[in-house]
């Protein structure tokens, strides 16, 4: 049985000043569970590129549209899921060349590369750490 510590629901308008204040509340209560500064390094930068990735690119940051973002923190794992509301991920991560210093898709492999477990489906971005 997961012994669930910590869950959140909530969403936030493509706005990246909104966005930046939104991420740092977040943060600030997981601060109250987690101790480890490295993890919760990591997932502040899973959160932050994963709800940008969504206003920008998901929702064309349109001040109409929202990015929702789910956190489940249990002991041994924290999921975080972000959806926008776009048409969803056209993008291939194994088909990125960082020697091409393309300004987008960076992102994407930088949360696949800290994830334990990464995923997208459509619009819905699923990270997961295991402590």
């Amino acid at each position: 049985m997961i012994n669930m510590i910590y869950q959140f629901r909530g969403s936030v308008r493509s706005d990246l000043i909104k966005i930046k204040y939104f991420v740092d509340s977040r943060l600030d209560e997981l601060n109250r569970y987690i101790d480890d500064d490295n993890t919760l390094f990591e997932i502040r930068l899973i959160v932050n590129e994963l709800i940008i990735n969504g206003a920008c690119h998901g929702n064309n940051l349109a001040r109409d549209k929202s990015v929702y973002l789910h956190l489940d923190l249990s002991d041994d794992m924290i999921k975080i899921r972000v959806i926008d509301e776009g048409d969803g991920i056209k993008y291939a991560i194994s088909q990125y060349n960082p020697e091409e210093m393309l300004p987008t898709g960076r992102g994407l492999l930088l949360v696949e590369g800290l994830a334990d477990r990464f995923e997208y489906i459509d619009n819905t971005v699923l990270a997961i750490i295991n402590f």
